[in-house]
């Protein structure tokens, strides 16, 4: 009988290296909500090469799009809204190490992310991190503070940088097949 751990080890490995390349969205999506356990609204689009870190403890809200080869480590639990768009390269992050520990202890903290966020090509979200509904993170940012309503934060760390607006209504729709 195979353990438990390696069982788990081997459906990750076919996760991130088999489906998560394979050329049908809706094989993809069919794996992620049934044998992943992701909770994926209607609509939700995620293309091709998505990285997870386990099962369950993510939820994605509808019309929502993350691009190719992004990173998501759900250990921790993550939240995203609704018409969120995640640009390619994105990570984000809910698990890391107490640096100060002599035990080098792990620590997870959830990230949550509100409807109608954009987040801008190969942008780091870190543990414990909230951005708020409508805020934008520019590429290659590092957001290691939560990020207030409406505001674009830009660099590393990433700091306001300006704001977009507050009564946002627009619907995502992305409807490739093959990606």
């Amino acid at each position: 009988m195979i353990p438990a751990k390696s069982r788990f080890d081997a459906l990750l490995y076919f996760c991130n290296r088999i489906v998560a390349n394979l050329p049908s969205a809706t094989v993809r999506q069919y794996f992620y909500r049934h044998v992943m356990q992701l909770d994926l609204a209607p609509g939700v689009r995620i293309l091709s090469g998505l990285w997870l870190d386990c099962r369950a403890q993510c939820s994605i809200g509808r019309n929502t799009i993350i691009n190719q080869n992004c990173w998501m480590d759900n250990r921790g639990g993550i939240r995203i809204g609704a018409n969120v768009s995640i640009s390619p390269f994105v990570h984000i992050i809910t698990a890391d190490h107490d640096l100060s520990s002599p035990e080098f202890v792990g620590c997870e903290r959830p990230v949550c992310i509100g409807d109608r966020v954009f987040i801008g090509s190969r942008a780091t979200i870190l543990p414990g991190v909230t951005l708020g509904e409508g805020c934008g993170v520019g590429a290659g940012s590092v957001v290691t503070k939560n990020v207030e309503p409406g505001t674009i934060v830009a660099g590393v760390p990433a700091r306001p940088v300006g704001h977009r607006p507050l009564n946002l209504r627009y619907e995502l729709s992305y409807r490739r097949r093959f990606f």
